[in-house]
């Protein structure tokens, strides 16, 4: 499984947006959300921004995330594993 942080998931969001030449708003619009929404996605506020992320990168990015391959994380460090061990 791959895995991306909610921060990478926002930074690549903001940059197919600028990309795009739109702004914040002007991509809102264009997903049927909200600006503020856009800005919390952009900068990974949380996983209830997850869908708001995803839809810029595939509504205005044409790009494509498959999941279930892909699981979100809200910290880098969720991925560190310990080992037992063995």
């Amino acid at each position: 499984m791959k895995y991306v942080d909610l921060k990478a998931l926002g930074k690549l969001a903001r940059e197919i947006r600028e990309k795009a030449g739109l702004n914040q708003a002007e991509a809102a619009a264009r997903i049927g959300s909200t600006q503020s929404n856009v800005s919390s996605a952009e900068r990974g506020k949380g996983t209830r921004y997850i869908r708001v992320a995803l839809n810029i990168i595939e509504q205005i990015g044409g790009q494509h995330l498959e999941g279930p391959y892909y699981a979100v994380r809200e910290k880098p460090q969720d991925y560190d594993v310990e080992s037992n061990g063995s």
